[in-house]
């Protein structure tokens, strides 16, 4: 007879590895909550001695050896010494004229980067492959860190990796392909599959099709995708479990089927399940999902019988005892904690004899719910309609469009001259999923956007969850439903009538952007919107998504801030430094006035913006002063332009406030000129001035410093921008003003918090 371990001990060792892991690599908070979490389960389910033994046992064994991965991850390369042999280990990844991936130099691994010159280059470079091993000039840098509040780390992201430096390659040299590695030929067939599928497929399949087969999303279109995102099921274009159960099934049914016999069966699916790990690209899903089938396979040939929860567990505990760093993957939390959920959740609340129509409601929403702290945490939102667009969703994937895409291209690999109407039929099913995505996704109030949480208030959703877990498990629902619906209503009421108030300098490279946000939601106020100047390309060397100020910088921004109205947004002046990006906000975001100087509306770059605001309904009104509005006790003044006749910079509009005690005046791209008829105009002190025109040295004169005495000068500028800024001169001025400087370009967003009439200054770079 076969043996058994006991319940829930790996499970207990799995919470333990978790708590262990945090705290070893200082996340403190986390770390004690889940441990104390732990010993509180530990207590109540009256476990036995050698439970709370091996728990702790595993708990030290983790820190330790999560203090061991942080002790070696540091670098040995140097930018002083020569660059050696780049080898190349993936796929890299080619879009217009950039080509970017990953690779070792002298064993340690990077990311490099290209700027493909030529059509004929390029062709060149698309023959890099997985194993080449190449000659480069080039140089070391270190990546950015997030130079904006609550935006994405990269330099972080790439340390959990391992990863210390990226590679600006200037020409690759002497490339030859490696002659050992078996991995390599697996990630190249990997290569050829996704490149058999683009050759092969309609193009209206190819994105859909590589996704389901080989879990690659770079040929989706990022309207489609932003679709997803938005209905809550862009994990369903990711490689699940349970499409890896299917293509595992599929196998094994070839393989009994043709007469293998079940002991070869066994190890070849072993083999497969590795084989299939890699050309999927190693996503965490795959890998849980993969490596626990495997688990389970190998446990028929031993004298112990285990659990899927125990193998759930194994997978996860040898996971991050490999790689401890892997906790802080999302694609990692949410895949197992919406596994652990749905296994936990089996014996009580997803019965077997309940009906499929009930059950799959069921499912939906342990999987929604469970995974509902991940997602408000790292993205700061979740679908409203995910829950509905779920439930339509999975059954249509799980039992239509997966097997269609396995199905259609086994039939182009085995059959590609016959059973044309499969192809026909796939592509029919593809074009309507993306048309129903489309249609439910332009509903108004698909997403709920409820800004950064706190620590504490995340504690709070974790608990919530699983009171209604505990709820379902007993029928009695209802009310922690309740609970947990009125905690997320008076989280959204927080956030947006919030005692404090913000200023905020966003770092948007060579331009400006400043979000005002007063307390009480009494008005938020966006003074420019940055913008990238485009040069024109010819159409090879055009990027698929190409980088946009207002969807990578400010709605994130806006997003991570629980902002989704902007009460006036006012657009200095007509450059495209100023305003390339507020025709993607007035798109994608409800903005209730837009104010202009007036004359500029006939600049080509404005032309858009205003045509975009009439079709939106946008008023759009020309201001000029005096102008001036109220938000309770703070006070709005235009100061400048003062005719309607447009001249460029100095016809900039110039916003003079009191909010938080200070005395705060934002100038757009004023120059000397202009200056000089404001104070002429003005007797203006201020505390806080945005430095006008980025430093430029046509600006920020003398005259006009010592007649404002501002305590702080902002300076809105682009890293190693080509124009100098700021001026060696201007910053010579404000220092002999005694003025203190924040420029964005050293020390990125600068921001302003306030209760009342006292607050705080907070730079995101020191």
């Amino acid at each position: 007879m076969n043996k058994s371990l006991p319940a829930f001990l790996l499970f207990f060792a799995a919470a333990a590895t978790l708590s262990g892991t945090l705290l070893a690599l200082q996340s403190y908070y986390w770390g004690a909550f889940f441990f104390f979490a732990l010993l509180a389960v530990l207590y109540l389910r009256k476990s036995p001695l050698y439970a709370w033994l091996i728990s702790f046992f595993v708990f030290i064994s983790a820190a330790f050896m999560s203090n061991f991965h942080e002790s070696t991850q540091h670098t040995r390369l140097s930018i002083k010494n020569p660059l050696p042999f780049l080898t190349i280990d993936s796929l890299p990844e080619i879009d217009g004229s950039s080509l970017r991936g990953f690779g070792k130099l002298d064993g340690e691994r990077i990311v490099f980067r290209y700027k493909i010159p030529s059509e004929e280059e390029l062709k060149r470079t698309k023959a890099l492959k997985p194993g080449h091993t190449c000659r480069v000039k080039g140089e070391l840098t270190v990546p950015s860190q997030n130079t904006n509040p609550n935006m994405f780390n990269y330099r972080r992201y790439l340390y959990e990796r391992d990863i210390h430096w990226i590679l600006k390659v200037d020409s690759f040299e002497e490339c030859r392909e490696s002659e050992d590695g078996w991995e390599f030929s697996l990630i190249r067939w990997r290569a050829s599959g996704l490149n058999y599928i683009e050759d092969k497929f309609p193009p209206g399949t190819v994105g859909m099709t590589q996704a389901l087969v080989f879990g690659e999303t770079g040929k989706i279109s990022p309207e489609m995708m932003d679709d997803y995102r938005s209905l809550g099921i862009v994990h369903l274009l990711a490689i699940s479990g349970l499409h890896v159960g299917l293509v595992f099934g599929m196998f094994y049914f070839i393989l009994i089927r043709a007469g293998v016999t079940r002991e070869s069966t066994l190890w070849l699916s072993i083999v497969f399940l590795i084989f299939y790990m890699v050309i999927t690209g190693g996503a965490p899903p795959v890998v849980r999902a993969s490596s626990m089938l495997i688990i389970l396979l190998l446990f028929r040939k031993s004298p112990f019988t285990i659990s899927t929860l125990d193998s759930l567990s194994i997978v996860f505990m040898s996971l991050l005892f490999m790689d401890p760093y892997s906790i802080f993957d999302i694609g990692f939390q949410l895949s197992f904690t919406v596994s652990y959920s749905l296994l936990l959740s089996s014996s009580s609340i997803l019965t077997a004899e309940s009906p499929y129509l009930l059950q799959l409601f069921k499912v939906t929403a342990v999987a929604q719910l469970s995974s509902l702290p991940i997602m408000i945490f790292n993205f700061y939102e979740f679908s409203i309609i995910g829950f509905a667009s779920n439930l339509l969703f999975v059954p249509l994937f799980s039992l239509i469009v997966l097997p269609m895409a396995l199905l259609t291209f086994l039939k182009e690999l085995f059959l590609p001259s016959g059973l044309e109407w499969l192809n026909m039929i796939y592509g029919l099913i593809v074009s309507g999923i993306e048309a129903l995505s489309s249609l439910l996704a332009a509903f108004p109030f698909t997403t709920l956007i409820l800004g950064k949480p706190q620590d504490y208030i995340m504690i709070c959703y974790i608990c919530l969850v699983l009171a209604v877990f505990k709820g379902m498990e007993k029928g009695e629902w209802g009310l922690p439903s309740l609970f947990l619906s009125a905690f997320i209503l008076l989280h959204i009421v927080w956030t947006q009538f919030s005692p404090f108030g913000d200023v905020v300098f966003i770092d948007v490279g060579q331009g400006d952007a400043t979000l005002i946000d007063l307390p009480y939601n009494l008005g938020t106020y966006l003074i420019d919107t940055g913008g990238t100047v485009q040069f024109p390309k010819e159409d090879w060397e055009r990027k698929t998504k190409p980088f946009s100020i207002d969807e990578d910088v400010i709605l994130p921004f806006l997003k991570s801030k629980g902002i989704t109205t902007i009460d006036k947004l006012l657009l200095t002046h007509g450059d495209l430094d100023h305003v390339g990006g507020a025709a993607g906000l007035v798109d994608k975001i409800k903005i209730k006035e837009i104010l202009i100087t007036p004359g500029s509306g006939n600049k080509n770059e404005m032309r858009e913006i205003l045509s975009l605001a009439e079709k939106k309904d946008v008023p759009v009104k020309q201001v000029l002063a005096p102008y001036t509005w109220k938000a309770k006790d703070n006070i709005f003044h235009i100061l400048m332009p003062m005719d309607d006749i447009y001249e460029g910079n100095n016809d900039s509009l110039v916003v003079y406030s009191e909010m938080g005690g200070l005395k705060w005046l934002f100038t757009g791209d004023l120059e000397k000129e202009g200056e000089k008829e404001l104070v002429d105009t003005y007797e203006v002190k201020t505390d806080v001035l945005k430095i006008g025109h980025h430093g430029s040295g046509t600006s920020s004169s003398g005259i006009f410093l010592e007649e404002l005495k501002p305590r702080i000068g902002v300076i809105s500028a682009g890293r190693d921008n080509r124009f100098g800024h700021p001026h060696p001169d201007v910053v010579t001025r404000l220092k002999d003003q005694g003025v203190v400087i924040h420029s964005t370009a050293e020390h990125g967003a600068l921001t302003y918090r306030f209760l009342g009439k006292r607050g705080t200054f907070s730079a995101q770079l020191p």
